[in-house]
């Protein structure tokens, strides 16, 4: 078992506990990390009718009373993600009459990890929190570092905290049952994490991004242990995010912004933050920050997400195009809400990002690779100039 230690506050730690097929055992790891056996499961209804039992199973074997495990299901997709649903659940905890020794369990992807760590973190002040994610996104990226929030329909994450889990148990194998697009979310935030960082798992990840699309076991393991490992270490440098931890959202001021004027609809969290990279490299170059290499290599990665059952003629219907991007749909569903764009509106949104300060708006952009930089000076000329040359380049104008 690869085992990751995060120590945010001196004298207290919890793990990153990744090993396939730990979700059938976790029965037996549970009863050391949390102290009252009274636990409240949240989850989706697909992921339930995937793992619900397996989990249930396994905490039986560990001793666990079922009778003192309640299970609740929200609704899956990022609309979800909002102070109606976790009113919803605050409401539920109440019926179950939970206190501040009930813990809750966040067993499903980001969304499902954001809100029950919101839920967990604001309900009498904070019960026990325990992460299962089921995803590959979930796994490398959101489950990591303790950010928790819902959405605003103005700004995304925008209502937060800080709340640490008291572990996180990672199973690579539930990845064997995710869609190629879910795989392809989480390939895109191991990019992100590979430009802002690594050299070396950036030439890793090109090497071998068919493989992991396919869904290759030991790869997608190795993907999660370095990914992990990679955020981890900036977490623990800045666990606040008051500075270096700020290098983490490349990509995600334009993504998080598209997410927005979309509605938490149709484009999902990895097409925007593929966009996001893709137009904050386009910034990064106008400026002089990158050279030209760099910028086609990030525009090269990701195009080795396409879709692999589609002949890249047929995808674009123009031939002379740039590769598609990431996701296996029609050009116009993913670039629709960059195509038809307002500027006004659009700049509006970035104005809300939560890593904006005294009116300067603040982007990550690429350097070289494992080198970014923080920039808090962007303006709404040069943001407009990106996505106008986006769209010449991508022929959507």
């Amino acid at each position: 078992m690869k085992e990751i230690k995060i120590k945010i506050i001196e004298g207290k730690e919890y793990k990153v506990c990744i090993e396939k097929g730990i979700l059938i055992n976790l029965g037996e790891y549970l009863p050391k990390i949390i102290e009252n056996k009274r636990i409240i499961i949240i989850t989706n209804s697909l992921v339930n009718c995937l793992y619900g039992v397996k989990l249930l199973s396994s905490l039986k074997k560990g001793g666990f009373n079922l009778d003192l495990i309640d299970l609740i299901e929200i609704s899956d997709g990022e609309k979800y993600k909002s102070l109606s649903t976790a009113k919803y659940l605050y409401d539920e905890l109440l019926k179950r009459k939970a206190d501040r020794t009930t813990t809750l369990i966040a067993l499903g992807g980001g969304v499902i990890g954001d809100l029950t760590g919101f839920v967990a973190a604001t309900y009498m002040r904070g019960l026990p929190l325990v992460h299962i994610p089921t995803t590959l996104l979930a796994q490398i990226d959101s489950s990591i570092g303790g950010k928790v929030a819902v959405d605003h329909p103005l700004a995304k994450n925008i209502i937060g905290i800080f709340y640490q889990p008291k572990i996180v148990y990672t199973d690579p194998e539930v990845l064997q049952t995710l869609s190629d697009k879910d795989i392809k979310n989480g390939i895109v935030e191991a990019i992100k994490i590979a430009v802002i960082k690594s050299p070396v798992f950036f030439k890793w990840l090109e090497k071998n991004i068919n493989q992991l699309i396919k869904k290759h076991r030991d790869l997608l393991c190795e993907l999660v242990k370095e990914a992990v490992s990679l955020k981890a270490d900036i977490v623990l440098k800045d666990p606040h995010e008051r500075g270096l931890r700020k290098v983490l959202n490349f990509g995600h001021s334009i993504g998080h912004a598209l997410e927005v004027r979309a509605g938490y609809q149709d484009l999902s969290h990895g097409e925007a933050v593929a966009l996001g990279m893709l137009i904050e490299t386009k910034i990064a170059r106008n400026r002089g920050i990158c050279s030209q290499d760099l910028e086609e290599q990030i525009k090269q990665i990701l195009s080795l997400l396409r879709n692999q059952e589609t002949k890249l003629e047929e995808e674009l219907n123009v031939s002379s195009s740039p590769p598609s991007l990431s996701f296996p749909r029609k050009r116009e569903s993913i670039f629709k809400y960059i195509k038809n764009i307002d500027y006004n509106k659009f700049w509006e949104t970035l104005t809300l990002d939560k890593k904006n300060s005294q009116g300067k708006i603040t982007f990550i952009l690429p350097e070289a690779l494992g080198k970014v930089v923080l920039v808090n000076d962007i303006n709404k000329g040069e943001v407009i100039k990106a996505l106008e040359k986006f769209k010449k380049e991508w022929k959507l104008c």
